[in-house]
């Protein structure tokens, strides 16, 4: 199968589509991924053929996206097209011609005004009528966009297994890694600052590996050094999905935080599936999405503030984790490996969408 799959990311970095791409091309499907160029570095992977747009933040991004995208359609065959959800993405449906499309809904918007949400949820709705298929990660979250029952598909998030060693619980290894855009990861620091105070024979390491705003960076910082934590707290900023498996290896406890709001209500952590998945112990706020994952065997659920998450780490601190196995951990979300969504799952949907063409 010929695959073009389109996403505002640089190809690499977008973990969902990377591993789309891994499971795809291991099968021996072909796959042309147009993305943006961030400078960032460039990702390899067989059979997949990234290209690239550049200048993503100029006001002629769109038409050069446009342009790209004719240029591509003249010069590949393609049996489907798989499109992640970007604002007004729909306009390149005129450039498919006959070929089937899916759109995939990753997140709903989550923009802080309620009026602009709103009104960004309905265009997305909206944008999917113009493709042949939608692609949604969640029940609830078709509800809040008020899909029509029988118009989408349902892929979960989901996650490798990094690392498949046993590991030891009797410290505090703790780990984070993902955007810091609008997570509060700060107050997740506060959190450990309170529980060491109440427990200061307790070893921990808190590794944060993201990037998000300036000012979100640079509180992060300011609170590793206002409270000489450097060497227990390491921020290291961005780093490549490849590099991730040694802080996985090492963590034995994953930090799955996001604020408690509407607009993140319906979305489910995406590294809850990686942390389990790699055999470590989870503190996830309380979301609904979350609360689905979340169960004694793999994890704790705690608010989205300092004194709760400190409330949760107590909890663990207390447990008897003498009899915590990796591997019941891992086994509690294997449906969610990558390699069962996406040969299971995704290839389905675009096997059933080609038949139809027929």
């Amino acid at each position: 199968m010929n695959i073009l799959m389109i996403n505002q990311g640089q190809f690499g970095y977008n973990a969902g589509y990377y591993h789309y791409c891994k499971h795809l091309s291991a099968q021996g499907h072909r796959i042309v991924y147009l993305c943006n160029d961030y400078h960032l570095k460039k990702m390899e992977l067989d059979l997949v053929t990234p290209i690239y747009v550049d200048e993503p933040n100029s006001v002629k991004w769109r038409l050069e996206f446009c342009k790209r995208l004719e240029q591509i359609m003249q010069e590949y065959s393609f049996d489907v097209i798989l499109c992640s959800y970007f604002k007004c993405c729909s306009m390149l449906t005129k450039y498919f011609g006959t070929t089937p499309s899916i759109m995939d809904i990753r997140s709903g918007d989550v923009n802080k005004n309620a009026l602009k949400r709103s009104f960004f949820n309905w265009l997305i709705k909206k944008e999917a009528n113009k493709f042949s298929r939608t692609m949604i990660l969640s029940e609830s979250l078709s509800k809040k966009l008020k899909l029509k029952s029988g118009s989408f598909d349902i892929i979960p998030l989901g996650a490798d297994v990094i690392c498949e060693n046993q590991k030891e619980y009797d410290d505090l290894r703790l780990f984070y890694v993902g955007t810091l855009k609008q997570r509060d990861i700060d107050k997740t620091i506060e959190g450990l600052i309170l529980f060491n105070k109440k427990y200061p024979e307790v070893d921990f390491h808190y590794d944060i590996v993201g990037f998000g705003m300036q000012h979100e960076e640079d509180k992060i910082k300011s609170l590793i050094k206002e409270n000489q934590l450097e060497g227990k707290v390491v921020f290291h900023g961005r780093i490549n999905y490849e590099d991730l498996k040694p802080f996985f290896m090492q963590a034995n406890l994953g930090v799955a935080y996001v604020p408690m709001t509407p607009y993140y209500e319906c979305q489910p952590s995406t590294k809850i599936y990686e942390y389990v998945l790699s055999g470590m112990y989870c503190i996830a706020t309380n979301t609904y999405e979350n609360r689905i994952l979340i169960e004694p065997v793999n994890g704790l659920i705690c608010d989205d503030n300092a004194e709760s998450f400190c409330e949760a780490l107590e909890q663990y601190h207390k447990m008897d984790r003498s009899g915590f196995n990796s591997a019941e951990i891992r086994k509690s979300m294997e449906k969610y490996e990558w390699s069962n969504i996406v040969n299971n799952q995704l290839f389905a949907i675009m096997q059933k969408l080609v038949a139809d063409k027929c």
